[in-house]
């Protein structure tokens, strides 16, 4: 009775995992329009420029890197779905896309904060890409860039902004790290 049971267990469980795999989510990478993209608005430093696109272009940008299990369920819904909160959130490629100038230098100036607190990238993300953890350099070197933004919006003189941003609270691994 016992392997007939488990014979049931694993059939189901089969169906179930081949049912997941026919509903994948789309996989997509809009079209870039170079007018649109960051570097047509500020400035970027070619040292920053390859850390960005090292480290933050798969989910923030349109020129995500789909690897090869964003294409297996459930964790290509998982990954989906950290890249269309990125993209949400702060898009390299579509920078016009920001709501306004304020919501943009915000978005800019936040960016030493998250990667000083271990917030960005994602834990899980370095996890599964080595190359994209920062360096102690590579974290100066946004730092340096980015808190000018700040200062010009605002935050550099202690001003918190009431800005909620759709980050996986539980996927950082610092517990410090709240919008």
């Amino acid at each position: 009775m016992n392997k007939q049971r488990v014979k049931w267990t694993l059939l189901v469980l089969a169906i179930v995992v081949l049912a997941m795999e026919l509903f994948q989510p789309k996989h997509t990478n809009p079209m870039v329009i170079p007018s649109r993209s960051l570097g047509s608005h500020v400035t970027v430093p070619e040292s920053v420029q390859s850390v960005l696109q090292r480290s933050c272009y798969d989910c923030h940008s349109n020129a995500t890197v789909w690897p090869w299990y964003s294409h297996v369920a459930p964790v290509s819904w998982m990954v989906v779905d950290d890249v269309n909160t990125g993209r949400r959130h702060i898009n390299f490629q579509d920078w016009e896309a920001q709501e306004n100038e304020k919501e943009a230098k915000e978005h800019l100036g936040l960016i030493c904060k998250e990667v000083r607190t271990h917030g960005m990238p994602l834990f899980s993300y370095r996890l599964m890409h080595r190359d994209a953890r920062l360096s102690d350099q590579d974290v100066k070197t946004l730092c340096a860039w980015s808190e000018p933004f700040a200062a010009d919006d605002g935050a550099a003189d202690g001003q918190e902004h009431e800005h909620h941003h759709d980050h996986h609270a539980d996927d950082h691994d610092s517990d410090d790290h709240k919008h």
